[in-house]
Parts: structure tokens; C-alpha cells; sequence
């Protein structure tokens, strides 16, 4: 099936198939790829890091996982408006970690958060006029159940105080709420100039 047959099908059966490839490249990092090709984690933690270490996250479960999983199936189809959602939404969580990254560790070449944000800028900057307002609650339904999931059941994460990790959720539900409104006054005031 070429690509343009692919963007074709209707916009469900596309979004299966993106998650179905997603699963298998978050898969591959859980299973296949060395725990030590995460650059953060190998960067914390040193080079010889394996999966099931001690105090180490499941791959699988961390949301920048399934960001850049996702990030990567996103060029199957460009106007997937649920996969657009969800790569745009996390452009705040995901550029607090590459300044962390950038500013405080020396870590530049940190691909797993570094591309999907790129992709995130591009969508913002490319498709933000078709941002669907109300998205904004199933993100954050989804994330909020995701992320205090596998806190709880320390699967990743769990490393950081319970404080710090519900203080990093909320200025990032903050945030995304808030550039959501941004954008509804931009369109607004390009509709109606005067």
C-alpha cells in the first residue's frame, strides 16, 4: 500500500493503522532497541543501563515514548486531526524537557524528545488553524489517566516526589488550556479583523 493510498482511507482506519505501527515502534524500544539508546536515561544513568534495572522507567508506558512513536507514523498522514492533537499538545511538556536539556545537561542529541518537537512546532506553525477546541478535554483525560497510572503503579516516573510530579502535570495542563484559548483568539481576530 503506497503512501497515497494510504491517505486515501478515511481518517479512522488511518489512525488504527498509525497506532497500530506506533505500538510496534514502542514495542521494539521496550524490547528490541538497548534501554542505553534513550539519551536521557543513558545520560542520568550511564551507558550500561538495561531495561528492568532498578528505578528505571518501562519504556513502553513513558508519554515521550509514544510521542515520538507517534511522531514517526505522523508522516503516513499529515492531516490526521487525532494524531495532530496529540503530537501538538505535547509541545509544552516536551520543550521543558529539551531546555532542561539544552540549558542544564549539555544533552543535544536527545532524538526521543528532540523530534516529536520539531513535528509539534511544525503542526503548530502549519496546522494550527485547524485545531479543534474541544480536543483539548480528551487530551487531557487520556494524559491525566495515563501519567498518575503509571505513577501509582511505578511503571515510570515514579522516581520524581509525588509533589513534583503533580506540580510538572499541572503547568502542563496549564499551559496547553491556555495556548488552546491563544489559538481561538488568533482565529477570532483573523475572522473579524476590525
Amino acid at each position: 500500500m503506497t503512501l497515497r493510498k494510504l491517505g486515501d482511507l478515511n481518517v479512522r482506519y488511518i489512525t488504527i493503522i498509525q497506532l497500530v505501527v506506533s505500538l510496534i515502534i514502542s514495542l521494539l524500544f521496550q524490547f528490541v532497541i538497548p534501554f542505553s539508546w534513550q539519551p536521557l536515561n543513558a545520560y542520568e544513568r550511564g551507558y550500561s543501563i538495561n531495561h528492568g534495572d532498578p528505578g528505571t522507567n518501562v519504556v513502553f508506558f513513558t508519554i515521550s515514548q509514544w510521542y515520538f512513536s507517534l511522531s514517526i507514523v505522523w508522516f503516513l498522514r499529515r492531516d490526521n486531526k487525532y494524531i495532530n492533537h496529540f503530537i501538538l499538545y505535547s509541545i509544552f511538556p516536551l520543550s521543558l524537557i529539551v531546555v532542561l536539556e539544552f540549558s542544564v545537561l549539555g544533552l543535544y542529541y536527545d532524538y526521543i524528545h528532540i523530534f516529536p518537537l520539531i513535528i509539534a512546532f511544525y503542526i503548530t506553525w502549519k496546522k494550527r488553524d485547524n485545531l479543534i477546541p474541544h480536543y483539548i478535554i480528551y487530551y487531557i483525560i487520556i494524559l491525566t489517566i495515563w501519567l498518575f497510572t503509571v505513577y501509582f503503579l511505578k511503571l515510570a516516573y515514579y522516581g520524581a516526589p509525588l509533589l513534583t510530579f503533580i506540580l510538572n502535570w499541572s503547568v502542563n495542563t496549564l499551559l496547553n488550556i491556555g495556548y488552546t484559548f491563544f489559538v481561538i483568539y488568533l482565529k477570532k481576530r483573523v475572522e473579524s479583523p476590525n
